[in-house]
């Protein structure tokens, strides 16, 4: 935890510095320093956890200090020490957001326990705001993914959308997945590059990369609209020989034009593929560029794959709908409309990647989840009933019984 110590009084701060530093070896002083202005321009420049501050100062005092640091660190704790009882500087105090106002002289011991429980305080937020960031970076990567196959962005995820001038999107594929390094697997060679890619973006914006079958689809946002197409060449040369050097891993790079619209996604990424495919089979280059290839009749043979990759992503997110939503009345029209497909062609699509039609596959999964709530005895039959999608017992018995042979209560009795 990093800590700042702001204290007129000289002798006071060093001994201050001396025991809390003493103390714990997870407690940093970062700075310790005499006013407020000091402790202003310190947390400026440095990532700051607490101040521990006294009151009473020339220029800018405690609660002044700790007014600042609510209205522009919030984030940052703010501890008060001072020699007067006087209940209006406590009032003050809570309203800018001070955790703790100690009446001086205290032992070391009443600040200690107090630093003690604001360090917990603080580890939990930041374990709670790393867990939210990778949870936001988990929807993130899911959207785009499906943005690149054409998919549509649910509006109330509008704003985890970084901010860009234009969008760069681009596919890499290993050369030869034999020739990996010894231990290497492709799914492990691949989450390594895409690490790897994301980071060595960082200068020119933010990028997400998403690991498709047998390629990774890297979507940079970038900063500034200046047309660099003509240096982007160089820049995957120097990406691969990166790779090359901290992997040993032989890589493809395909990209196309860059768009400005995250709806013309899925079109560029179209292009990247094609311009993959075209660097996969070449022995002269290892990047391709779309506009510099001629279209020819393999150009139908990559869309074709691409085309059935998109499918199995449809299908993949109608499937995790159908299993997180089984006690809704779930058709095959309310999730077509939710995937923006007709829904005569997602009943082709899905048995064509399942094996099995909806209808059929819908029951499966109700009765799969109807048998699991069954084994819970605090559940009646009714309740299983309705958290399976069945509104009438009866028909829910008739088509549980057609399934296994037995009724629901002959089932939660055996079990």
């Amino acid at each position: 935890m990093k800590i700042l110590l702001v204290d007129d009084e000289p002798f006071a701060l060093r001994m201050l510095k001396e025991m809390i530093q003493g103390a714990k070896h997870s407690w940093e002083i970062v700075a310790a320093v005499e006013d407020g202005e000091e402790a202003i321009t310190i947390l400026q420049k440095h990532e700051i956890d607490l101040v521990i501050s006294d009151i009473r100062m020339p220029a800018v005092d405690g609660l002044e200090l700790s007014k600042y640091i609510e209205e522009n660190f919030s984030n940052v704790k703010v501890i008060l020490l001072t020699g007067y009882k006087d209940f209006g500087y406590a009032q003050q105090a809570l309203r800018y957001g001070v955790v703790d106002y100690i009446l001086k002289p205290a032992s070391f011991e009443i600040l200690f326990e107090s630093i003690e429980k604001i360090e917990v305080c603080i580890l939990k937020e930041k374990n709670l705001s790393r867990l939210e960031k990778k949870r936001e970076r988990d929807i993130l990567e899911k959207r785009l993914d499906d943005l690149l196959f054409g998919l549509p962005l649910p509006y109330y995820d509008d704003e985890i959308i970084p901010r860009f001038h234009e969008i760069l999107v681009f596919t890499c594929c290993v050369k030869d997945a034999r020739e990996l390094p010894r231990g290497w697997v492709e799914i492990d060679a691949y989450s390594a590059i895409k690490n790897i890619m994301e980071e060595w973006f960082l200068t020119y914006g933010e990028a997400y990369g998403t690991v498709q079958e047998q390629h990774i689809a890297i979507i940079v946002f970038l900063n500034d609209s200046e047309d660099k197409r003509r240096v982007y060449k160089e820049m995957f040369e120097h990406l691969h020989e990166t790779i090359q050097e901290l992997l040993k891993i032989e890589i493809r790079i395909g990209f196309g034009y860059t768009c400005l619209k995250l709806t013309d996604l899925h079109v560029h990424y179209k292009e990247s593929i094609y311009a993959m495919e075209d660097a996969r089979k070449s022995d002269l280059s290892h990047i391709s560029f779309y506009g510099d290839i001629n279209q020819n009749k393999n150009e139908a043979n990559d869309l074709e794959k691409y085309a059935g990759k998109k499918n199995r992503r449809v299908i993949e997110i109608v499937l995790e709908k159908m299993r997180t939503q089984l006690s809704e009345d779930l058709t095959l029209k309310s999730l077509a409309e939710e995937v923006y497909l007709n829904p005569t062609y997602l009943g082709r699509i899905f048995k064509q990647e399942t094996g099995e039609s909806f209808s059929s596959y819908l029951i499966k999964l109700r009765i799969e989840k109807a048998k699991e709530l069954l084994k819970n005895p605090e559940l009646k039959i009714y309740e299983v009933c309705e958290q399976v999608g069945y509104n009438d017992p009866a028909h829910f018995t008739h088509v549980f019984k057609k399934s296994l042979g037995i009724t629901p209560q002959e089932y939660k009795m055996r079990s």
